[in-house]
């Protein structure tokens, strides 16, 4: 049996210590550096700082690490350029479709939109899975602050019996 061992800085030492006598359960010390990491750089700790204190051996290893855990932050970033030059910033998808497939099945027509998970639809005809289809995804884009952007036509597969249909909301 190999056993890891993980040789500790004084950093890792400290941080250790601490997380103990707060009382915290049952965790891995990989969990508490990542967590530290995380919670260092949504605090606006800098990569190069954050990096040396981790003892990684290049600042992109530490970006490649940890930038997935930030996207709230670029969002919040994002939203600080809403007034540039006194203008509202948004992403528009009004005017770009967004794909839905329709199924015919025994029961009527099943429909589901890609860019859309929770939206999942049964109706007895085409016609009026559409129109529910429409009035869903315009109802759940009214609920984004940026909409998803909508995915490409040909990287749809189409399963047999089903159609691809591009449905504007606006």
């Amino acid at each position: 049996m190999s056993e890891r061992v993980m040789k500790m800085d004084r950093n890792d030492k400290s941080i250790l210590i601490r997380a103990l006598h707060t009382g915290i359960g049952h965790f891995t010390f990989h969990a508490l550096r990542h967590t530290f990491a995380t919670r260092a750089l949504e605090r606006g700790m800098d990569y190069k700082t954050l990096s040396a204190i981790r003892g990684h051996y290049s600042v992109s290893f530490t970006m490649d690490t940890y930038v997935h855990s930030m996207d709230e932050h670029k969002r919040n970033e994002m939203d600080k350029m809403d007034d540039l030059f006194g203008i509202s910033l948004e992403i528009s998808v009004e005017q770009q479709p967004y794909p839905v497939l329709f199924t015919v099945t025994e029961e009527g027509c099943k429909a589901f939109a890609p860019d859309f998970p929770k939206i999942q639809i049964q109706a007895g005809t085409m016609e009026t899975a559409l129109m529910e289809a429409k009035k869903q995804i315009q109802k759940a884009l009214s609920q984004f602050k940026y909409p998803p952007i909508p995915t490409r036509q040909e990287d749809i597969v189409v399963q047999e019996n089903s159609v691809l249909i591009l449905l504007k909301t606006a």
